[in-house]
């Protein structure tokens, strides 16, 4: 039987720029609800990951591509081994797919 989790409820807890709980998780991967403000530095990972935009507007930004900018409602899958990052100047509610536990560690931050 599963559990109801309320969004709205989460994303109060989430105050610091890109910080993140965990929504649910279906075999290895998890939603993430994450705070987008500001500017997160370029990175890159060895898995795909899902961008769903809740609230607000961000921006994702490419070494060697245009960016692309999302608006509440819209999604992109940003690919493996494609380096990027993330801004939203007026601040963002971001729902992300991912593989656990793939936010990047330091040696994958450029």
């Amino acid at each position: 039987m599963g559990n109801k989790t309320s969004i709205a409820e989460l994303a109060a807890l989430l105050t610091n720029p890109y910080s993140h709980l965990e929504l649910g998780q279906v075999n290895d991967h998890a939603a993430y609800l994450m705070n987008f403000k500001e500017s997160y530095p370029f990175h890159r990972h060895i898995q795909d990951e899902l961008y769903l935009v809740l609230e607000g507007e961000i921006t994702i930004r490419f070494k060697s591509a245009t960016p692309i900018v999302l608006k509440k409602g819209e999604s992109t899958v940003v690919r493996a081994y494609t380096t990027h990052s993330s801004e939203s100047l007026e601040g963002a509610l971001v729902l992300m797919v991912k593989p656990k536990e793939m936010f990047p560690h330091a040696s994958e931050v450029e």
